[in-house]
C-alpha cells in the first residue's frame, strides 16, 4: 500500500486535517491531488468530504493519522490555564469507533466467525478460503473491524461448533417418537460414503427431516456390514429398531438384506425404480439407442468446439430459434437423456443448416427425428412422476395414483412406430411398483391423502384400504382407552357419522360418537400427539425418496378419515 511523509505544515487557508494529504491541482479550483496516490479528487468549494472518504477508502494508514491529528487538535491547550474543551464532531467520534479492530471476543467479531463457517459448510468450500485475497478483500471493505483468523482457527472452531448442533439435534430426536429413514451408499473408486437421514413429526405435528451423518464407509459392501453400521448409528443417537417405521434404500440386493437382517420395514426409492423403468426399457429399443448414440455425438461435437458454438449461436438467431445450449446426458439420471433430446429435437433445423454451411455432421433422419419426438411423449409423464417423488414435501400418498396415471398415459400417447417401446415401460412399471399395490403403508397414505381418497383404487384394493384402515383406527383407540369400532360399519358413505357403540353407563342407551367428535377429543386430550403419532406407524408418515419428506401433517390425515367415501 502506498505511503507518504505527512508535510510539517498545512496550506494556509486550509483549516481541514485532511489537506495534511492532498495539495491543489493547479488551473482545477474543484479538485485535489492525494499525495499518497496522485488521484485527483473532485471537491465542492470549502468542503472536504470527498477528500476524506477517499483517504478512508483507499489509505487506512493515513486515515488512522487523520482521526490521531484530529485527536489531539481537540485536545484542550493549556497556555495561561485551563482552556475551555472543543467539542468533537459526532462525525469524528464514529469513525475512530470504527476504525478500531474489535477483539476476538467481540460479540460482533464472534457472530462473523459463525457465519464464515456457515459459507465453508453451505457451499462445501475449502478452509483455505480465508486466505484468499479476493475474501480477504471482501471482508475487509465489509467489515474494517473485523480481524480475519487462520485456517487453523475455522478448522477448530468447526468442530466444536459441530458438537453444539449435535447437542441441538440430539434434543430433537428425544422429543420425536417414530422415524422413518433414508439410508444411500455410495463411491468413486477412492472413498465409500453412507449416510442417514431421518424423517418424523414434533408433538406440534410439524415435519421433521435431519441429516444424522455422512460417515466414511471402509468395510466390504456386504447386507451384514450395512446393517451393523446402521445399527451402531442409531445406538449413537439413542434411537431404538422399534422407533424405526421405515427404511428407505436403493434395490440394491446388499442394502436390501440389510434390512431384513435388522428386521425393520424398507421399501425401495421410487425415484430408483422409475430410473431403472426407463434405463431398462430405452436400452432394449435398438432404434432409440441409435438415436441417442447420434444426439451425443452432436452434443459432444459443439461441447468440444467453440468456433462451433459461436456458429451454432449465429444460426439460432438467423433461424430465430431459442438460443438453448445442448445438453449431454448423465448415466444415473434418465431425465438428462429426455432434455438431451428435447433440445435436439428443438435445434434440428440449425443442425440442418450448420451441415451445409460448416461441417457435415451426422444429424438424425425423418424417421428418426420422428421417433425421437415420439419419445419424449412417451417419457414426459416419468418426468412429471420424477418431480412428484423427489419434492421435499413429497410423501408415499402420490405414488399408487401416480403409477395409475402413468400407466393410462401411456395408453393414450401415439407410439406409432416404438410400440414396443411404450410395452416395455408398461412392463417395467407394472412389475417394479407391484409390491406397492399391496403395500399396508402406501394404500392406507393413499386413503388419507384428501387429494386422492378412494378414488384410484379397484374394489379390491378399497375393501383391503377400509380393513387397513379399521385395524389402525382400532391400535389407536385401545392405546387411548376409547372403544373400537366395527370392520363392517366403520366405514360407509359417510364416516362422520359412525356409530360407535360402549358398554352402558348409568343407561342401557348406545353412546353415539362420530369421528368428527373423535378428532376433537385427540386434539384436546393428552393422548393427542401420541394419538396422532401412532398413525405414522400405520404408514401415513413415510419418506418416498431419498430427497423425500413425509406425508402432512397427521392431524389433517385424522380429520379426513371422516370423508373417505366410495
Amino acid at each position: 500500500m502506498a505511503s507518504v511523509d505527512k508535510p510539517t505544515q498545512q496550506p494556509r487557508g486550509r483549516g481541514s486535517a485532511v489537506w495534511l494529504y492532498f495539495k491543489d491541482v493547479e488551473g482545477k479550483e474543484n479538485s485535489a491531488a492525494c499525495l499518497a496516490c496522485k488521484k485527483e479528487v473532485l471537491r465542492n468549494t470549502g468542503s472536504t468530504g470527498s477528500m476524506r472518504r477517499h483517504i478512508e477508502s483507499c489509505h487506512p494508514i493515513q486515515f488512522k493519522e487523520l482521526l490521531n491529528t484530529e485527536a489531539d487538535r481537540a485536545k484542550p491547550k493549556c497556555k495561561d490555564g485551563p482552556q475551555p474543551l472543543k467539542q468533537q464532531k459526532l462525525s469524528t467520534m464514529f469513525a475512530q469507533a470504527n476504525a478500531q479492530e474489535w477483539s476476538d471476543s467481540h460479540p460482533r467479531s464472534v457472530a462473523i466467525d459463525r457465519k464464515i463457517l456457515r459459507f465453508i459448510v453451505l457451499d462445501s468450500q475449502p478452509f483455505s478460503v480465508v486466505e484468499g485475497e479476493g475474501f480477504r478483500d471482501l471482508l475487509k471493505e465489509a467489515c474494517p473491524q473485523y480481524r480475519l483468523k487462520s485456517t487453523r482457527f475455522y478448522h477448530d472452531k468447526l468442530e466444536t461448533l459441530y458438537e453444539e448442533i449435535k447437542l441441538q439435534v440430539q434434543d430433537e430426536i428425544d422429543r420425536l417418537r417414530d422415524f422413518g429413514f433414508t439410508c444411500d451408499l455410495w463411491s468413486d473408486g477412492q472413498l465409500a460414503l453412507m449416510s442417514f437421514t431421518i424423517h418424523s413429526i414434533t408433538p406440534d405435528f410439524e415435519r421433521k427431516q435431519l441429516l444424522l451423518c455422512v460417515k466414511p464407509f471402509t468395510d466390504a459392501h456386504t447386507g451384514l456390514n450395512i446393517s451393523a453400521v446402521f445399527s451402531t448409528t442409531l445406538g449413537e443417537w439413542g434411537i431404538g429398531l422399534e422407533q424405526v417405521s421405515l427404511l428407505l434404500r436403493d434395490g440394491a440386493s446388499n442394502m436390501k438384506l440389510a434390512g431384513e437382517l435388522l428386521k425393520v420395514p424398507s421399501a425401495h426409492c421410487a425415484a430408483h425404480k422409475l430410473n431403472l423403468v426407463v434405463k431398462d426399457s430405452i436400452s432394449g429399443h435398438r432404434g432409440l439407442k441409435t438415436i441417442l448414440d447420434k444426439a451425443r455425438s452432436i452434443v459432444g461435437h459443439f461441447h468440444h468446439s467453440v468456433t462451433a458454438q459461436a456458429n451454432l449461436k449465429t444460426l439460432q438467431l438467423q433461424l430465430k430459434l431459442p438460443t438453448h445450449s445442448l445438453v449431454q446426458d448423465v448415466d444415473t439420471r434418465w431425465n438428462s437423456t429426455l432434455a438431451m433430446l428435447r433440445r435436439i429435437n428443438e435445434q434440428e433445423e440449425a443442425f440442418s443448416v450448420y451441415r451445409t454451411r460448416h461441417r457435415p455432421i451426422e444429424i438424425l433422419t425423418d424417421n428418426e427425428s420422428d421417433v425421437s419426438k415420439k419419445a419424449v411423449k412417451l417419457l414426459e409423464i416419468f418426468e412429471v412422476f420424477t418431480l412428484e417423488v423427489s419434492r421435499e414435501t413429497a410423501s408415499i400418498s402420490c405414488i399408487l395414483p401416480m403409477v395409475k396415471v402413468s400407466l393410462e398415459h401411456l395408453q393414450q400417447v401415439d407410439c406409432f412406430g416404438i410400440t414396443y417401446l411404450r410395452d416395455d415401460l408398461v412392463k417395467g412399471l407394472t412389475q417394479r411398483f407391484s409390491d406397492e399395490k399391496k403395500s399396508h403403508h402406501h394404500i392406507v397414505a393413499t386413503m388419507l391423502d384428501p387429494r386422492f381418497r378412494l378414488d384410484f383404487f379397484d374394489e379390491e384394493q378399497r375393501n383391503f384400504a377400509k380393513a387397513e384402515l379399521v385395524k389402525a383406527m382400532n391400535e389407536i383407540l385401545r392405546e387411548t382407552s376409547l372403544p373400537t369400532v366395527d370392520g363392517d360399519t366403520a366405514i360407509d358413505e359417510d364416516l362422520s357419522d359412525v356409530s360407535i357403540e360402549t358398554e352402558p353407563q348409568t343407561e342401557s342407551q348406545p353412546q353415539q360418537l362420530s369421528m368428527s367428535a373423535l378428532f376433537e377429543k385427540s386434539s384436546t386430550s393428552s393422548a393427542a400427539a401420541a394419538t396422532l403419532r401412532d398413525l405414522s406407524r400405520a404408514g401415513t408418515l413415510l419418506p418416498v425418496s431419498n430427497r423425500g419428506n413425509a406425508m402432512d401433517k397427521l392431524a389433517r390425515s385424522i380429520q379426513f378419515i371422516a370423508v373417505i367415501a366410495d
